[in-house]
């Protein structure tokens, strides 16, 4: 193999992320129920999720908390999804009251190999007239899947 052509598509386009905030009680069960969704609803097995960064500040009396969260899942031998989900907060100790925002975003990574510059210029003409319904699929089914999660996550927050 001498490269890959690529691909990134935003599922969001044209803005790339929904942005989710909460003001109630308990902002911190987030943090418990946003790794099972994004399992459960995109079909993330446990090799291909991961827990990027997560800070708690507990020095005073409002608790300050950020997480963010990666899954991904492959389509077919070329795409593959990823789902990125971040969420930064702060709760009372005493009184449970806080605040938290959620950024959801999703995009596909297409990748062509190629060994030369003839199966180079081929596999463009592939992506561009030919896979690129297959490409739009994708995106729609990963638009329906994040619409759902952001359904979900607004259910369990009580945010209807």
């Amino acid at each position: 193999m001498v490269g890959e052509l690529r691909q990134r598509t935003e599922v969001l386009a044209p803005h790339y992320l929904k942005v989710l905030k909460y003001n109630g009680d308990n902002p911190t069960k987030v943090l418990k129920i946003i790794p099972g969704l994004i399992r459960s609803i995109f079909k993330v097995t446990s090799t291909n999720f991961f827990e990027d960064k997560f800070k708690w500040d507990n020095v005073t009396e409002n608790d300050a908390f950020f997480d963010t969260w990666r899954g991904k899942y492959s389509e077919d031998e070329r795409s593959t999804l990823w789902v990125d989900v971040k969420v930064q907060g702060i709760q009372n100790e005493k009184t449970l009251d806080g605040n938290v925002t959620i950024w959801l975003r999703a995009y596909i990574i297409t990748k062509f190999p190629y060994s030369n510059f003839l199966h180079k210029a081929i596999q463009k003409v592939y992506s561009r007239y030919f896979y690129s319904e297959q490409r739009r699929m994708y995106n729609e089914k990963a638009r329906r899947n994040l619409d759902i999660l952001e359904k979900e996550i607004r259910a369990q927050l009580g945010m209807m």
